[in-house]
């Protein structure tokens, strides 16, 4: 039973790396930021596996990736501007010891606001 469970967490967690998710708020109720603009609120996550805790190995969820991402995404509704207001990044070497030392799940989060 408990190798069964380890299996299938360890298959989830391969389909799963190498993925981004991103999901959007653009209703305000009318309001504009304080420069006048319109927005729209972005939140893109990014899955990826390492190879001893720090070299890409499949998916890169580095923080420079993440923010590229986040600005494409901006660019694709239309934004000329962004303000990124939270980061944030998660090496879960902890998960699995000691096999989450040599291939470690990272995620990596970056939230902000895409104006037009």
């Amino acid at each position: 039973m408990r190798k069964t469970l380890f299996v299938m967490l360890a298959v989830i967690v391969a389909v799963a790396a190498a993925c981004t998710t991103t999901r959007k708020a653009t209703n305000f109720n009318g309001l504009k930021t304080l420069e006048g603009k319109t927005a729209t609120h972005i939140n893109l996550t990014n899955y990826a596996l390492n190879l001893l805790l720090f070299r890409p190995l499949l998916g890169d969820a580095s923080l420079q990736k993440t923010v590229s991402d986040f600005t494409l995404e901006a660019k694709v509704e239309g934004a000329s501007e962004v303000r990124i207001v939270q980061s944030r990044s998660s090496m879960l070497w902890y998960m699995m010891i000691p096999i989450s030392l040599v291939v470690t799940p990272v995620i990596t989060n970056v939230a902000g606001d895409a104006m037009k």
